[in-house]
């Protein structure tokens, strides 16, 4: 029986009702075994035995618990009972939540390989799993896999802030598609759904408030994917960096998390093969390169479109328009806007203007040869 083992960044919601949520899987990606694991190569809805702390229910010890597999595009998450009117039940639920207070503890799991075959993955000769039958995930000291996690535990009432602190600030980085369309941070937002989990909302964000609730879309920030599961905008990592950075007046979260955001936003930014902005100890505006300054403006132009956009709606409600002075500086602003790309465009127009002189030189010159 194979066993795949992940490291895993652990968050505690309560220590009552037994019930956790946490990262087993991780698709696409080379794991620590020289593995992939495709993105359906996991059932979801498949139900499997809790076992004993690393996998000792496999040499006689009683299973702590039961679970169903939940599956998105990037993961496979175990929703797990542990049998909390069982003495090693409850035990090894208490060791997962303690050990999630210092962002502590890792997981792993049985299979049968049912399908896979080798492959080349990122230039490296891999095995490629295409299909596995789950029989049990375990709680183990060291594990082979790439970005698992504890997603929450939860007690008979749902919610508790005993756990909350538990919960890393910057949510660790992890590996997805990327893209470099459009960014509207306000629709992204507006568009998760209110019944949206703790796994949804952080495949979203970078960040997420130790004090606030992991179930509310306002205990977090830094907002990058384009809606749940999505893929990493670029737009949104670069002018994430920039605001940590200090554009906009700053982040608004504490400074000892502001590595931790950009490693999140950074590694985006490199599976995009994009070159990553610095993380400045200087926040000075004079301390700017140029091509920072470029991204603390677009930062700066996009809140003042969200800004923008909530204004016209607040009046529009009321029946009212934005006011004279207020249209007439977003009219200047987009005059400068315009005289940028001028600046872009003038190159190309140029050479465009020299190539026609050209052709109509040579066509008059052919005309009268």
């Amino acid at each position: 029986m194979p066993r795949k083992g992940f490291q895993s960044s652990v968050k505690v919601k309560d220590a009552v009702k037994g019930e956790v949520s946490a990262v087993f899987s991780t698709f696409d990606v080379i794991d620590k075994d020289n593995e992939v694991t495709m993105s359906d190569a996991i059932k979801d809805g498949e139900e499997f035995v809790v076992s004993a702390y690393g996998h000792t229910s496999w040499a006689g010890e009683l299973p702590v618990g039961k679970g169903k597999i939940r599956t998105t595009k990037s993961e496979a998450i175990a929703d797990m009972q542990f049998f909390m009117d069982t003495t090693q039940g409850r035990d090894t639920f208490n060791a997962v939540a303690e050990l999630a207070k210092s962002g502590l503890g890792e997981w792993s799991y049985g299979f049968d390989v049912l399908d896979a075959q080798p492959g080349v993955f990122d230039g490296k000769d891999v095995r490629v799993l295409t299909g596995l039958k789950v029989f049990e995930v375990s709680p183990v000291l060291v594990g082979a896999g790439v970005n698992t996690r504890t997603l929450s535990v939860k007690s008979a009432s749902g919610k508790s802030d005993a756990g909350r602190a538990a919960y890393n600030a910057a949510i660790r980085p992890h590996t997805t598609a990327t893209d470099n369309g459009d960014w509207n941070a306000t629709k992204v937002k507006s568009a998760i759904p209110g019944n949206a989990s703790i796994a949804d909302l952080r495949s979203v964000y970078a960040w997420h408030s130790p004090d606030g609730d992991p179930e509310a879309k306002s205990s977090y920030k830094f907002a990058h994917h384009d809606g749940v599961d999505g893929a990493a905008n670029i737009r949104a990592c670069i002018t994430g960096i920039a605001i940590l950075n200090g554009a906009i007046g700053g982040t608004g979260i504490p400074d000892a998390d502001r590595r931790g955001v950009y490693n999140h936003l950074a590694s985006h930014l490199e599976d995009a093969k994009r070159a990553v902005p610095e993380l400045r100890a200087d926040l000075s505006p004079s301390s700017l390169k140029f091509a920072d300054e470029c991204a603390a403006v677009l930062a700066s132009v996009s809140s003042l479109r969200e800004r923008a956009e909530e204004v016209h709606t607040l009046r529009a409600s009321k029946g009212r328009t934005m006011s004279s002075a207020s249209v007439e500086m977003l009219e200047w602003l987009d005059g400068e806007l315009r005289r940028l790309k001028a600046l872009i465009d003038t190159p190309q127009e140029d050479m465009a203007r020299e190539y026609m002189r050209f052709t109509l030189t040579n066509m008059i010159g052919n005309r009268n040869a």
